[in-house]
């Protein structure tokens, strides 16, 4: 009996086992969440990031062309070294110029506007190199048809 009596007494007093098991593995899971919150925010702020987008590409045959370039980096760029248009039929069409001034900062856009003479409906490629502030060196690429 005096077993029986202390069972009955432990179970007043305590909490079950399934209980227990649940807020044991609530507090794993939580501190599995906090641990990758915190990593993820510490390897977040220290990369870093150098990298820009031609956002738009806009060619027309006979009139001015335009080029939105963006950096999604996090880095500033400091200036487009190379900017080359090359086209399928047009030989030796207008460069754009792109002048940053001060640079190019993180999440800002420059617009070149340029004139040039294309043929209607031919595929253009404009290539773009560029330097960051950390001397990173940054390409990219877009395609466009030649709109009249």
């Amino acid at each position: 009996m005096g077993q029986v009596e202390s069972k009955q007494r432990l179970r007043r007093m305590g909490i079950s086992g399934a209980l227990v098991a649940i807020l044991l593995v609530v507090v794993a899971i939580a501190f599995v969440g906090i641990a990758v919150a915190v990593m993820s925010g510490f390897l977040g702020t220290a990369s870093v990031k150098t990298d820009i987008m031609i956002e738009k590409l806009d060619l027309v045959a006979n009139g001015y062309s335009v080029v939105v370039l963006r950096n999604t980096g996090n880095v500033r760029i400091n200036s487009i070294d190379n900017a080359i248009l090359t086209c399928a039929q047009t030989q030796g069409p207008a460069q754009p110029q792109f002048d940053l001034g001060a640079g190019l900062d993180p999440g800002k856009t420059a617009t070149v506007t340029w004139q040039t003479a294309l043929v209607p409906g031919e595929t253009c490629t404009l290539t773009i190199e560029a330097e960051a502030a950390n001397d990173a060196k940054v390409a990219t690429s877009a395609s466009a048809i030649v709109r009249p």
